[in-house]
């Protein structure tokens, strides 16, 4: 539904500066991973988002640390991250995925209002 309104999503970082992502199949792969995501970020604990459509097939493993969190980027394609770690300081890589929660929500709410309203939704 995204993909038919001005929705986008753009995701960029070790060493690419806007990855070949799709609204229609990459951002609900994403989204579907985001609570769980969200809530062991929450708790401490690492997290995964598998970004794993046919051309992209790129990981992304948050780790939290006593300073932040560090990302690392494993790619199943010929394409390699360079640098294979970003470190982000503070809680910015739960504000990330929280705010990439609410953008969705957002749009969601303005494309599908009775969709918006199903869990977890109703909460972003």
């Amino acid at each position: 539904m995204l993909s038919e309104t001005d929705a986008r999503f753009v995701v960029s970082g070790f060493g690419q500066e806007e990855w070949p992502v799709s609204v229609s199949y990459d951002l609900s792969s994403v989204i579907e991973q985001l609570p769980e995501a969200i809530g062991s970020l929450q708790a401490g604990r690492p997290a995964e988002i598998d970004l794993y459509g046919q051309g992209i097939e790129r990981r992304l493993t948050f780790v939290p640390t006593e300073d932040g969190t560090e990302i690392r980027c494993s790619s199943g394609t010929a394409w390699r991250p360079n640098p294979e770690v970003e470190v982000m300081p503070g809680a910015a890589a739960l504000e990330l995925l929280t705010g990439l929660a609410g953008d969705f929500g957002a749009a969601l709410r303005r494309a599908a209002p009775e969709l918006a309203e199903r869990t977890p939704f109703a909460k972003w």
